[in-house]
């Protein structure tokens, strides 16, 4: 599993992973609520692919405009 992107705007979120749902692309939805007691900074929902041979499909769906308006982050 990799995690595709965080944004601060739970909607945004959704329509992306509704978008890969659509694509056929399995994702879902974390956000770590411990951190935000423990260090006292918000927490972001964050979208993770669930099969990391389908980071590069999502990545070429979501296109250059809507990722140069968001951070990507590859983990895992």
């Amino acid at each position: 599993m990799k995690m595709l992107f965080s944004a601060s705007d739970h909607g945004q979120v959704n329509k992306v992973k509704k978008r890969l749902f659509e694509a056929g692309i399995k994702c879902e939805i974390h956000q770590n609520r411990m951190a935000q007691g423990v260090f006292g900074i918000p927490t972001y929902p964050e979208l993770w692919v669930k099969e990391d041979g389908d980071i590069l499909k999502a990545l070429k769906l979501l296109g250059t405009h809507r990722l140069s308006q968001m951070t990507v982050v590859f983990q895992g």
